[in-house]
Protein backbone atom coordinates (compact mmCIF):
# COMPACT_ATOMS: atom_id res chain seq x y z
CA UNK A 1 0.00 0.00 0.00
CA UNK A 2 1.43 3.45 -0.98
CA UNK A 3 0.54 6.63 1.11
CA UNK A 4 -1.35 7.88 -1.88
CA UNK A 5 -3.85 5.04 -1.40
CA UNK A 6 -5.20 6.83 1.06
CA UNK A 7 -6.22 10.11 0.00
CA UNK A 8 -9.11 8.64 -1.41
CA UNK A 9 -10.64 8.80 2.15
CA UNK A 10 -11.19 12.61 1.79
CA UNK A 11 -11.98 12.86 -1.24
CA UNK A 12 -9.45 12.95 -3.77
CA UNK A 13 -9.48 10.24 -5.84
CA UNK A 14 -10.75 11.99 -9.14
CA UNK A 15 -8.46 14.88 -8.71
CA UNK A 16 -5.32 13.38 -7.38
CA UNK A 17 -3.79 12.68 -10.37
CA UNK A 18 -5.44 15.63 -12.53
CA UNK A 19 -2.05 17.95 -12.10
CA UNK A 20 -4.12 21.34 -13.20
CA UNK A 21 -6.61 20.78 -10.11
CA UNK A 22 -3.84 19.28 -7.76
CA UNK A 23 -1.42 22.32 -8.13
CA UNK A 24 -4.56 25.02 -7.49
CA UNK A 25 -5.53 23.42 -4.40
CA UNK A 26 -1.68 22.95 -3.32
CA UNK A 27 -1.32 26.76 -4.08
CA UNK A 28 -4.23 27.32 -1.67
CA UNK A 29 -2.42 25.37 0.78
CA UNK A 30 0.81 27.39 0.51
CA UNK A 31 -0.27 30.76 -0.06
CA UNK A 32 -3.61 30.62 1.89
CA UNK A 33 -3.27 28.22 4.91
CA UNK A 34 -5.87 28.22 7.20
CA UNK A 35 -3.40 26.99 9.95
CA UNK A 36 0.57 26.69 9.98
CA UNK A 37 3.83 25.86 11.48
CA UNK A 38 6.81 27.44 11.19
CA UNK A 39 10.65 26.90 12.43
CA UNK A 40 13.30 29.54 13.27
CA UNK A 41 16.07 30.40 10.67
CA UNK A 42 18.57 28.14 9.93
CA UNK A 43 21.96 29.03 9.68
CA UNK A 44 21.68 28.61 5.51
CA UNK A 45 18.67 31.39 5.95
CA UNK A 46 15.60 28.68 5.45
CA UNK A 47 12.77 28.79 7.66
CA UNK A 48 10.95 25.22 7.43
CA UNK A 49 6.97 25.37 7.63
CA UNK A 50 4.02 23.21 7.45
CA UNK A 51 0.96 24.61 6.11
CA UNK A 52 -2.80 23.06 6.14
CA UNK A 53 -5.77 24.35 4.24
CA UNK A 54 -9.05 22.75 5.04
CA UNK A 55 -11.36 21.10 1.98
CA UNK A 56 -13.57 20.32 4.37
CA UNK A 57 -15.40 19.93 7.81
CA UNK A 58 -12.21 18.42 9.42
CA UNK A 59 -10.15 17.06 6.66
CA UNK A 60 -7.87 18.83 3.96
CA UNK A 61 -4.50 18.50 2.11
CA UNK A 62 -0.91 20.09 3.78
CA UNK A 63 2.21 21.15 2.04
CA UNK A 64 5.80 21.21 3.43
CA UNK A 65 8.54 23.32 2.57
CA UNK A 66 10.63 26.14 3.24
CA UNK A 67 10.84 29.62 2.66
CA UNK A 68 14.11 32.19 2.41
CA UNK A 69 14.90 36.15 1.69
CA UNK A 70 18.10 36.30 -1.13
CA UNK A 71 18.55 39.65 -2.81
CA UNK A 72 18.35 39.78 -6.64
CA UNK A 73 20.61 41.57 -9.46
CA UNK A 74 18.67 44.66 -9.16
CA UNK A 75 19.43 44.36 -5.07
CA UNK A 76 16.07 44.39 -4.01
CA UNK A 77 15.57 41.73 -0.94
CA UNK A 78 12.83 39.07 -2.42
CA UNK A 79 11.57 35.75 -0.53
CA UNK A 80 11.83 32.69 -2.48
CA UNK A 81 9.27 29.47 -1.39
CA UNK A 82 10.25 25.82 -2.25
CA UNK A 83 7.95 22.79 -1.63
CA UNK A 84 9.64 19.85 -1.01
CA UNK A 85 6.29 17.63 0.33
CA UNK A 86 2.64 17.42 0.79
CA UNK A 87 0.00 14.90 1.48
CA UNK A 88 -3.62 15.15 3.28
CA UNK A 89 -4.24 15.37 7.22
CA UNK A 90 -8.08 14.75 9.01
CA UNK A 91 -9.14 15.54 12.65
CA UNK A 92 -10.69 13.44 15.25
CA UNK A 93 -13.54 14.67 17.08
CA UNK A 94 -11.77 14.82 20.17
CA UNK A 95 -8.54 14.39 21.59
CA UNK A 96 -7.26 11.08 23.32
CA UNK A 97 -5.37 10.45 26.39
CA UNK A 98 -2.16 9.21 25.72
CA UNK A 99 0.37 7.05 28.14
CA UNK A 100 3.85 6.03 27.43
CA UNK A 101 4.46 7.55 24.15
CA UNK A 102 7.64 6.84 22.10
CA UNK A 103 8.48 8.67 18.69
CA UNK A 104 10.18 7.45 15.89
CA UNK A 105 11.46 8.23 12.35
CA UNK A 106 11.27 5.97 9.43
CA UNK A 107 13.44 5.75 6.60
CA UNK A 108 11.52 8.78 4.58
CA UNK A 109 11.53 10.88 7.42
CA UNK A 110 8.11 10.65 8.54
CA UNK A 111 7.57 10.35 12.46
CA UNK A 112 5.26 7.86 14.10
CA UNK A 113 4.07 7.94 17.77
CA UNK A 114 3.41 5.00 19.54
CA UNK A 115 1.50 5.25 22.78
CA UNK A 116 -1.43 3.49 24.96
CA UNK A 117 -4.64 4.79 25.09
CA UNK A 118 -5.15 5.70 28.74
CA UNK A 119 -9.03 5.01 28.28
CA UNK A 120 -8.48 1.20 26.91
CA UNK A 121 -4.81 0.25 27.52
CA UNK A 122 -4.88 -0.66 23.73
CA UNK A 123 -1.31 -0.09 22.49
CA UNK A 124 -1.05 2.19 18.96
CA UNK A 125 0.59 3.99 16.56
CA UNK A 126 -0.03 6.70 14.26
CA UNK A 127 1.12 8.90 11.50
CA UNK A 128 2.25 12.59 12.90
CA UNK A 129 1.17 15.48 10.88
CA UNK A 130 2.76 18.48 12.87
CA UNK A 131 6.06 16.37 12.66
CA UNK A 132 7.98 19.69 12.22
CA UNK A 133 6.66 20.79 15.33
CA UNK A 134 6.97 18.09 17.52
CA UNK A 135 11.26 18.18 15.70
CA UNK A 136 11.09 21.72 17.21
CA UNK A 137 10.59 21.09 20.71
CA UNK A 138 13.22 17.92 20.51
CA UNK A 139 15.82 20.30 19.74
CA UNK A 140 15.14 22.22 22.99
CA UNK A 141 15.58 19.20 25.13
CA UNK A 142 19.22 19.62 26.20
CA UNK A 143 20.03 16.42 27.12
CA UNK A 144 18.76 12.23 26.57
CA UNK A 145 17.13 12.16 29.72
CA UNK A 146 15.41 15.17 28.97
CA UNK A 147 13.85 13.46 26.07
CA UNK A 148 12.76 10.66 27.75
CA UNK A 149 10.99 12.88 30.09
CA UNK A 150 9.71 15.05 27.33
CA UNK A 151 8.21 12.33 25.43
CA UNK A 152 6.39 11.15 28.67
CA UNK A 153 4.82 13.98 29.25
CA UNK A 154 2.99 13.95 26.28
CA UNK A 155 -0.50 13.37 27.47
CA UNK A 156 -3.27 13.72 24.44
CA UNK A 157 -3.38 13.19 20.58
CA UNK A 158 -5.96 14.00 18.07
CA UNK A 159 -5.69 10.79 15.94
CA UNK A 160 -7.83 9.88 13.31
CA UNK A 161 -8.03 7.25 10.09
CA UNK A 162 -8.13 7.39 6.72
CA UNK A 163 -9.75 3.87 5.43
CA UNK A 164 -9.01 2.74 2.09
CA UNK A 165 -11.94 0.96 2.15
CA UNK A 166 -15.17 -0.44 4.32
CA UNK A 167 -17.77 -2.46 4.58
CA UNK A 168 -20.95 -1.66 7.02
CA UNK A 169 -21.94 -5.40 9.26
CA UNK A 170 -24.57 -6.21 11.58
CA UNK A 171 -24.23 -5.50 15.11
CA UNK A 172 -23.60 -8.52 17.46
CA UNK A 173 -26.88 -9.27 19.53
CA UNK A 174 -26.34 -8.32 22.83
CA UNK A 175 -29.12 -8.79 25.63
CA UNK A 176 -29.50 -6.11 28.86
CA UNK A 177 -27.90 -8.59 31.03
CA UNK A 178 -24.81 -9.03 28.70
CA UNK A 179 -24.00 -5.20 28.62
CA UNK A 180 -24.26 -4.71 32.06
CA UNK A 181 -21.65 -7.17 32.56
CA UNK A 182 -19.39 -6.00 29.37
CA UNK A 183 -19.81 -1.84 31.56
CA UNK A 184 -18.81 -4.00 34.91
CA UNK A 185 -16.08 -5.53 32.79
CA UNK A 186 -14.64 -2.26 31.02
CA UNK A 187 -14.93 -0.55 34.55
CA UNK A 188 -12.63 -2.58 35.97
CA UNK A 189 -10.50 -3.02 33.61
CA UNK A 190 -10.01 0.60 33.58
CA UNK A 191 -9.28 0.76 37.47
CA UNK A 192 -6.87 -2.10 37.23
CA UNK A 193 -4.80 -0.03 34.38
CA UNK A 194 -4.86 2.85 35.84
CA UNK A 195 -3.35 0.81 39.02
CA UNK A 196 -0.83 -1.07 37.26
CA UNK A 197 0.67 2.26 35.86
CA UNK A 198 1.35 3.54 38.90
CA UNK A 199 3.23 0.08 39.82
CA UNK A 200 0.56 -1.88 41.48
CA UNK A 201 2.03 -5.16 40.94
CA UNK A 202 -1.27 -6.69 42.18
CA UNK A 203 -3.02 -5.04 39.58
CA UNK A 204 -0.66 -6.14 36.68
CA UNK A 205 -1.61 -9.69 37.57
CA UNK A 206 -4.88 -9.25 37.71
CA UNK A 207 -5.07 -7.58 34.36
CA UNK A 208 -3.16 -10.55 33.08
CA UNK A 209 -5.16 -13.11 34.40
CA UNK A 210 -8.49 -11.54 32.72
CA UNK A 211 -6.41 -11.39 29.76
CA UNK A 212 -6.17 -15.00 29.93
CA UNK A 213 -9.56 -16.29 30.94
CA UNK A 214 -10.47 -13.92 27.80
CA UNK A 215 -8.48 -15.87 25.10
CA UNK A 216 -9.90 -19.08 26.88
CA UNK A 217 -13.35 -18.36 26.30
CA UNK A 218 -12.68 -16.59 22.77
CA UNK A 219 -10.90 -19.92 21.87
CA UNK A 220 -13.71 -22.28 22.96
CA UNK A 221 -16.51 -20.11 21.34
CA UNK A 222 -14.71 -19.67 17.79
CA UNK A 223 -14.80 -23.63 17.48
CA UNK A 224 -18.54 -23.66 17.54
CA UNK A 225 -19.24 -19.81 16.04
CA UNK A 226 -18.65 -17.21 13.55
CA UNK A 227 -15.74 -14.85 13.56
CA UNK A 228 -17.81 -11.89 12.92
CA UNK A 229 -19.96 -13.54 15.86
CA UNK A 230 -17.78 -13.73 18.26
CA UNK A 231 -15.55 -10.68 17.98
CA UNK A 232 -17.18 -7.58 19.15
CA UNK A 233 -14.42 -5.72 17.28
CA UNK A 234 -10.46 -5.84 16.88
CA UNK A 235 -7.57 -3.43 16.01
CA UNK A 236 -4.95 -4.99 14.51
CA UNK A 237 -1.39 -3.42 12.92
CA UNK A 238 -1.21 -4.86 9.93
CA UNK A 239 2.63 -3.21 8.80
CA UNK A 240 4.99 -2.08 11.70
CA UNK A 241 5.93 1.53 12.03
CA UNK A 242 3.14 2.54 9.25
CA UNK A 243 -0.08 3.45 11.11
CA UNK A 244 -1.85 0.67 8.78
CA UNK A 245 -4.69 -0.74 10.72
CA UNK A 246 -7.07 -3.51 10.15
CA UNK A 247 -10.29 -2.63 12.44
CA UNK A 248 -13.92 -3.81 13.42
CA UNK A 249 -15.60 -1.14 15.12
CA UNK A 250 -19.44 -0.16 16.56
CA UNK A 251 -20.85 2.68 14.64
CA UNK A 252 -21.39 5.48 17.13
CA UNK A 253 -22.36 8.54 14.97
CA UNK A 254 -22.62 9.60 10.91
CA UNK A 255 -21.98 12.63 9.30
CA UNK A 256 -21.83 12.78 5.48
CA UNK A 257 -19.24 15.73 4.46
CA UNK A 258 -18.06 16.77 0.61
CA UNK A 259 -14.61 17.79 -0.82
CA UNK A 260 -14.64 21.18 -1.52
CA UNK A 261 -12.36 21.07 -4.28
CA UNK A 262 -13.76 18.00 -5.78
CA UNK A 263 -17.32 17.84 -4.63
CA UNK A 264 -16.48 13.75 -4.00
CA UNK A 265 -18.84 12.99 -0.92
CA UNK A 266 -17.50 11.06 2.25
CA UNK A 267 -18.43 9.89 5.90
CA UNK A 268 -16.89 11.02 8.92
CA UNK A 269 -17.64 8.13 10.90
CA UNK A 270 -17.23 8.30 15.20
CA UNK A 271 -16.54 4.61 16.15
CA UNK A 272 -15.92 2.21 19.31
CA UNK A 273 -13.19 -0.20 18.60
CA UNK A 274 -12.43 -2.46 21.41
CA UNK A 275 -12.99 0.56 23.95
CA UNK A 276 -11.15 3.15 21.86
CA UNK A 277 -12.86 5.88 20.17
CA UNK A 278 -11.75 6.81 16.62
CA UNK A 279 -12.92 9.12 13.74
CA UNK A 280 -13.11 7.53 10.79
CA UNK A 281 -12.98 8.85 7.41
CA UNK A 282 -14.10 6.84 4.28
CA UNK A 283 -14.68 7.81 0.64
CA UNK A 284 -18.98 7.47 -0.11
CA UNK A 285 -17.62 4.77 -3.01
CA UNK A 286 -14.93 2.78 -0.84
CA UNK A 287 -17.68 1.91 1.75
CA UNK A 288 -19.94 -1.07 0.93
CA UNK A 289 -23.44 -0.51 2.69
CA UNK A 290 -25.06 1.84 4.64
CA UNK A 291 -23.59 3.49 7.88
CA UNK A 292 -25.82 3.57 10.49
CA UNK A 293 -25.60 3.79 14.41
CA UNK A 294 -25.40 0.47 15.94
CA UNK A 295 -24.03 -1.36 13.33
CA UNK A 296 -20.36 -2.09 13.26
CA UNK A 297 -17.60 -1.39 10.46
CA UNK A 298 -15.19 -3.25 9.10
CA UNK A 299 -12.24 -2.21 6.79
CA UNK A 300 -8.37 -0.70 6.60
CA UNK A 301 -7.52 2.76 7.59
CA UNK A 302 -4.53 4.74 8.27
CA UNK A 303 -4.20 6.11 11.86
CA UNK A 304 -2.45 10.13 11.70
CA UNK A 305 -2.58 12.39 13.68
CA UNK A 306 -1.29 15.47 15.79
CA UNK A 307 0.69 15.02 19.25
CA UNK A 308 -0.63 17.69 21.69
CA UNK A 309 2.44 19.81 22.66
Amino acid sequence: MRLSDFYRSVGLSDIVNNKRKMNKVLRLASFSPDFCFESKKDKKGRIYFDRYKFLGAGFGVSVHGFRRFRTNKEGKTIEKHVVNDWGVFAQGHWDSKIAHAFIDMDADQLQYCFAEDSDSGNAFEFRINNGLEVMEKFAKQPNYDAVIDFEEGLARANVAMLMIFGTVLLPVLKDEEHQDFRAAEEAIQRELLELARAGDETAEQSLFQMATEQEADLRERLEREDLLSVFEGYFLNLVEQSGIFSILADILAVEELVNEASLERIYRISASITGTKLTLYVGEKDLTGVPIVGMRIMGIGLLQGAVGL
